[in-house]
């Protein structure tokens, strides 16, 4: 199943700028993946895109998901979106999985540790 969601009408806004309004779309995506449904992202009518929305829609699913099930079932149409917000949505992405990978790590090493006895 695939679905695609268009930002503008879930949002009912073509400004994409408070995390009130991302998380309206963070709950739609998390709620797919939980679905199996494929998701294609059309920011189509958005005028105004920033990271702070970004980092709550988007980069907060890699907190909860691996970046493999992201990928297979999250999808942004990047025709929909100028250069500049290319470049905000794969900054958000990249530091996203930067910062969720390095948590994960710091629990890991962090029962490692609490578990070793002298």
């Amino acid at each position: 199943m695939e679905e695609r969601l268009y930002i503008s009408k879930l949002i009912k806004s073509d400004l994409a700028v408070s995390s009130e309004k991302a998380s309206i779309v963070f709950n739609k995506l998390q709620k797919n993946l939980k679905l199996n449904v494929s998701t294609i992202i059309d920011f189509s009518g958005i005028k105004s895109l920033t990271t702070a929305f970004l980092n709550v829609a988007i980069g907060e699913l890699y907190r909860y998901e691996k970046k493999d099930t992201l990928n297979k079932y999250i999808s942004i149409d990047a025709s929909t979106l100028s250069k500049l917000q290319i470049d905000k949505v794969k900054m958000v992405m990249d530091n996203s999985r930067t910062k969720y990978n390095s948590e994960l790590k710091k629990k890991i090493d962090e029962v490692t540790l609490h578990g070793e006895t002298d």
